[in-house]
């Protein structure tokens, strides 16, 4: 079994990194197009693989798929019943361009741009705000723990996001270091007896220009999402 903390596709080690390398979950239940036998993703992808591979057009069609659906029945791996149930993300889509599809939560002020080549990138309202101002869009600065594959040593404090690309092996795989630079990086924790590493990153999501432009324009007629009072009476 494929080790979830490597990219499904090279099989190198995939720090997640928002923009760049992300995590499709396993329950999701979509069907990985570079598996040598039926299965699902479940695993991390680094987005310049994901661009660069044959089978992307694959996975746009399956991941899209995923975004639009609520609950649904999917067919198991070998096609035998009883079928499966997939939680979807329920989004509905908003927007089509020649390069991405944008798709609008209808419960939460969330959105995701999905590139035709793969990629995607999520949105919450301060990011549509910003967008909106012409400020690039950022992810937000979640803990993510990773298990490195050996002991990096006393300095991985003191590391920035490229020495920890380039200790990993995989710095070409990742934005040039100029553009890692804009990332905001912070070293969290190491755990040595399980090599397990907690970093916060804040990095700028690369949307098309036209995500941008249509989300910009969207923005000006947009209601947040509202509830009801459950205390008025």
């Amino acid at each position: 079994m494929p080790d979830m903390n490597e990219c499904q596709i090279c099989g190198a080690p995939a720090p997640p990194l928002p923009g760049q390398c992300e995590e499709v979950t396993g329950y999701r239940l979509i069907r990985n197009p570079w598996s040598p036998t039926p299965s699902f993703l479940d695993g991390n992808l680094h987005f310049s693989c994901l661009e660069a591979s044959e089978r992307r057009g694959e996975f746009f069609e399956e991941f899209t798929r995923m975004v639009r659906a609520g609950h649904e029945q999917i067919d198991s791996l070998d096609g035998s019943p009883p079928p499966l149930t997939r939680t979807g993300l329920g989004m509905t889509q908003i927007y089509a361009g020649s390069e991405c599809l944008v798709f609008e939560s209808g419960v939460s002020d969330r959105w995701m741009v999905v590139r035709r080549t793969g990629p995607w990138y999520r949105l919450s309202h301060r990011d549509l705000l910003d967008i909106s101002a012409g400020r690039a869009p950022h992810s937000p600065a979640d803990v993510v723990p990773y298990p490195l594959p050996r002991e990096p040593g006393s300095g991985i404090a003191e590391w920035d996001l490229p020495e920890l690309l380039t200790f990993l092996g995989v710095a070409d795989r990742y934005a040039p270091p100029d553009e890692l630079e804009r990332a905001e990086y912070e070293f969290v924790d190491y755990y040595a007896p399980k090599r397990l590493l907690d970093y916060a990153v804040r990095a700028p999501l690369p949307l098309p220009r036209e995500a941008r432009e249509f989300l910009k324009g969207y923005a000006q007629e947009y209601v947040p999402v509202t509830f009801p009072d459950e205390n008025e009476a």
